[in-house]
This record gives C-alpha cells, sequence and structure tokens, in this order.
C-alpha cells in the first residue's frame, strides 16, 4: 500500500510537470486552433444537442466534433459506439473523447447552442501511473484484510467480535450499514440531477464516503464515552474496538476519493483539480492515516498504557472534527464543485 502511494504521487508529478492542460471555446460557424506543446489541431464543431428527459430536465450534453491534423486532414477518432463513423469524434458528459493522447470533455455551452467550450487535456503517461498506484491500493486495501498475523488480526481476535455471540457482531455490522445508508440517501442530490451527476460512480462514491463518516463517528463516540466515568475501567476493550474500526473506515474513505477522481477524469478531464471537498477530504484521510499508524508511535515512546490509551481516544475525537469540517464547513464556507452536497 506504501508503495501504491508513492506510485500515485509519482503519476501526479508526470502530470504536473509533462502534462497539459486548458480550455477551449469552438463554435459552430468557424474554425478553431488549439495549439499546445505537442501538438497544433483543428477543431470543427460539426453538431451540438441537450438530451432532456420526459420533464424536460437537461441529462446529457452532446457534441460532435471533426479534428483536422496539421496537414487538414481529418483523423480518425475511435470510439466505443460503432454507428459513429471514423472520421466524427463525440463528447458527451462523463464520456470524454480521446484522440492521441488528448481527452476533451464538455465544460460549458454558449445560450445560441451553436458553441462549446471544451476542457481538453494531454497527459498520455501520468494517468496511467496514477491509476496504476490506484490499482495496487486497491488490491493492497482489500488483501490486507486476508493477510494473518497482522496487528489488525491480533486486535480482532481481542475485541468484542471474538468474545460475543456472532448474533452480536452481525447486528452491530448491520447498524453500521444502515447508519451509512441513511446517511448517503440524505446527503445524494435530489432529482433532477445536473448531467454530470447522471453516473452510476454518483451511488458508489458517496456510499463508500458516507460508510467511512459513519465509522469515523462511531470511533469518535467510542472516544467520548471512554472519558465517562463508568467506562474509564473497561478503557482498554474500547481502545480495541476503536482501532478495529479504524482501518475500515480509513480504507473506505481512501477508495471514496480516488472513486471520485477517477469520476473526475471521466467528467473533466483530470483526476485532481484542488477543490475544497476534495482537498479537505485528504487532509481528513491524513489525518486518520497518522492514527492508525498509532501502535508504532506507542511503540517507541515513553509513555504508559493508560496514558497512551487516553491520548489515543482524545485524538480520534480531535480527527472527527477535520470531517465535520471536510462535510459541513467545505460546502458551507469554502463552497466549490461540492458545494450542492
Amino acid at each position: 500500500m506504501h508503495i501504491a502511494l508513492a506510485t500515485i504521487v509519482v503519476g501526479a508529478c508526470v502530470t504536473h510537470f509533462f502534462g497539459e492542460q486548458g480550455e477551449v471555446h469552438v463554435r459552430a460557424d468557424q474554425a478553431t486552433s488549439l495549439t499546445t506543446n505537442h501538438s497544433t489541431l483543428t477543431l470543427f464543431l460539426w453538431d451540438f444537442q441537450i438530451v432532456s428527459d420526459e420533464a424536460g430536465n437537461p441529462v446529457d450534453f452532446i457534441s460532435e466534433l471533426r479534428i483536422m491534423d496539421r496537414g487538414g486532414k481529418h483523423s480518425a477518432i475511435s470510439y466505443q459506439q460503432s454507428e459513429i463513423s471514423v472520421d466524427e469524434g463525440i463528447v458527451r458528459m462523463n464520456k470524454p473523447l480521446k484522440y492521441h493522447g488528448y481527452r476533451f470533455c464538455q465544460s460549458n455551452y454558449d445560450s445560441d447552442l451553436m458553441g462549446v467550450v471544451l476542457a481538453y487535456n494531454y497527459d498520455p503517461w501520468g494517468i496511467g501511473i496514477t491509476y496504476a498506484g490506484y490499482a495496487m491500493l486497491l488490491i493492497g486495501m482489500i488483501a490486507f484484510f486476508f493477510q494473518r498475523n497482522t496487528y489488525f488480526r491480533a486486535l480482532l481476535k481481542k475485541s468484542v467480535f471474538a468474545q460475543r455471540s456472532g448474533l452480536y457482531s452481525v447486528c452491530f455490522v448491520v447498524l453500521i450499514a444502515v447508519l451509512a445508508a441513511v446517511m448517503t440517501k440524505v446527503v445524494t442530490p435530489k432529482p433532477p440531477l445536473q448531467p454530470v451527476l447522471q453516473t452510476p460512480l454518483l451511488g458508489i462514491h458517496v456510499s463508500v464516503i458516507m460508510l467511512s463518516y459513519t465509522l469515523f463517528a462511531v470511533i469518535a463516540i467510542i472516544g467520548i464515552v471512554s472519558f465517562l466515568p463508568p467506562f474509564r475501567e473497561g478503557r482498554s476493550r474500547l481502545t480495541i474496538l476503536s482501532q478495529v474500526l479504524l482501518y475500515p473506515a480509513l480504507f473506505c474513505l481512501t477508495a471514496g476519493i480516488f472513486i471520485g477522481a477517477v469520476w473526475a477524469n471521466l467528467s473533466w478531464g483530470r483526476y485532481w483539480g484542488w477543490d475544497p471537498k476534495e482537498t479537505w477530504a485528504l487532509i481528513t484521510m491524513l489525518v486518520y492515516a497518522c492514527l492508525l499508524h498509532w501502535p508504532l508511535i506507542k511503540k517507541h515512546s515513553t509513555v504508559s498504557k493508560q496514558h497512551s490509551e487516553v491520548l489515543y481516544h482524545a485524538l480520534s475525537i480531535i480527527a472527527f472534527l477535520f470531517v465535520l469540517f471536510t462535510y459541513f464547513g467545505v460546502s458551507y464556507l469554502l463552497g466549490g464543485l461540492h458545494s450542492y452536497a
């Protein structure tokens, strides 16, 4: 997993230093030249359509393009739909047009429907390296739970899930799932949805993030309970339960962030744009990653076990403040692309 994170950072650096991105305005009544560090293209807007549902709400934007190379010839464009002729390219919401390392995404359109603004991106290597890191990280997080002789396995054997009946564990898991489902239902944007939100990735992204937030909330509640007089003697058991829940919580948040990055790459041609919500989600992930490494910190410190547990629960409560700010604070104070959430 650490190698995967390093690979993602390398991919991001390649994108930053060698990739190129921007916007181009294309009109139906004129040829538009796009000159980048890698090539010069001439774009023609052949047609633009707004697809609406029965209620008249837009569900998709479709731009039909012709791309000419420097020699003035139509360049062949591969597209997944077989009915599209090879000399035409289609840009749709969440379906970018790929052309010799370029990716064109729908960004905006003119009020007279005779022009569009396309976001373009040239990053043939950075995206591939970053996606390889995503895949490695996903495999690592899943395989982690099947690995033997880990600190997590040792905690799991000592936790209430091992000491109590199977029914107790099932009820606890079901409760977490129900809470996460309720939170997902509450925060999911209500119809009619913006065209960019009309993708299966919306449900996956929101559900995984809300599951992580639910687990973080439970961890924070455990931290608060551990300071109450009736539960101080059983603080060690609460610490074990909290640390057991921390692993799936952090892994879900990490997966949710990178699912959002894949979605952003399909919608806007870039997998990371430093939007306030995604930036603070990354900060929250790093905060909880530090808390996840608490056993290593404790191992090399001179703090007693009792004081160590007190400090751990205090930090788990403080860490949840980052979750609250990521969701509420960013939405109402900083805005951005996620201001609807």
